[in-house]
């Protein structure tokens, strides 16, 4: 993580001069935590995405407690991994771009080390990362979530057919029927979720660790792990609590059917629509209990494995 400090402060830090090491610096700890961040954040991941995708009449699963105990029951413990391969493969593409985007942009708007980057810098920075990790991240989540339902309609759909059972099959099927674009599925609300939550995800994470620095007189590269630790947790219960309901659309958009002729939702108006008509506000925050829950350990490793190694691997 790109270190600075607060404009107008005595500099405790500075901003990494742009080198081919420090790049490649900035991929490998954004891969390493893509990594801690999927093992961590999948099952509860698994959960949330059949709560916010199951039938209203009748619901599938009562509660989170109801729909862990039945994916136990169904498919074994390794059923709330289901989909981890897209994932966890899609994370040294996503992750890696993301974290370097963000340091990136961190260091085009310190004037690359010209002078300390400002709290206003660490917010803008997050929204460039995240909505142009949007481009790895949507395909990936989309794959995912596909599979992630199978179980789902395998259980209130009468005769339905797995259409494909492995990541590669989703991704062929995909194509197949609506070319490259087919793997852009959810792609708009997707942006619309990152946006945003993304500046306020890495914008928070940086005030605090930059808080935390200022407080005990030291560079963020000798911040404590759970300084760390802090950090991510704080930044990712925002980014979720707050966009959810965001994402419960996409989620919506993705796990509807590829053929677009069969599809329930025409677009993110229309599936926003529906979605209320089927049960209110509430409707929108379906999942959310597991959603929380992950939010904070998953993101707090990722954070804490990210700056860990940003600030001890020597370039």
């Amino acid at each position: 993580m790109a270190s600075s400090g607060n404009a107008g402060s005595p500099p405790v830090t500075s901003v990494p001069a742009r080198s081919g090491r420090v790049i490649m610096r900035d991929i490998f700890a954004g891969t390493l935590g893509g990594i801690t961040v999927t093992f961590v954040g999948h099952p509860f991941d698994t959960l949330k995405v059949r709560l916010q995708t199951q039938p209203m009449n009748p619901p599938l699963y009562k509660g989170l407690a109801d729909c862990f105990l039945k994916t136990i029951k169904w498919e074994g413990p390794l059923g709330l991994y289901k989909g981890i391969t897209s994932p966890l493969t899609g994370q040294v593409f996503f992750r890696a771009n993301m974290f370097f985007a963000n340091a990136e942009a961190q260091r085009f708007l310190s004037g690359y080390g010209t002078r300390q980057n400002t709290t206003k810098d660490y917010f803008i920075a997050g929204a460039i990362a995240w909505g142009s990790g949007t481009l790895w991240e949507c395909p990936i989540d989309l794959v995912k979530s596909q599979l992630q339902v199978q179980l789902t309609r395998e259980r209130t759909q009468e005769g339905y057919v797995k259409p494909f059972n492995t990541m590669s099959g989703c991704a062929k099927a995909l194509v197949k029927q609506n070319g490259i674009t087919g793997i852009y599925q959810g792609f708009m609300p997707h942006l619309l979720r990152n946006i945003p939550a993304g500046s306020l995800y890495f914008g928070s994470c940086e005030m605090i660790r930059q808080y935390y620095a200022d407080k005990n007189h030291i560079p963020k590269s000798q911040l404590q792990i759970y300084h760390n630790l802090i950090g991510g947790g704080v930044g990712g219960f925002l980014y979720w609590s707050i966009f959810f309901p965001i994402d419960v659309i996409k989620s919506s958009i993705q796990t509807d059917a590829i053929n677009k002729n069969e599809r329930k939702y025409k677009g993110i108006v229309d599936c926003a629509s529906k979605l209320y008509q089927e049960g209110g506000w509430r409707r929108f925050y379906r999942g959310y209990s597991p959603c929380l829950l992950r939010s904070v350990p998953a993101n707090a490793v990722m954070i804490g494995t990210v700056a860990y190694v940003t600030d001890h691997l020597r370039v």
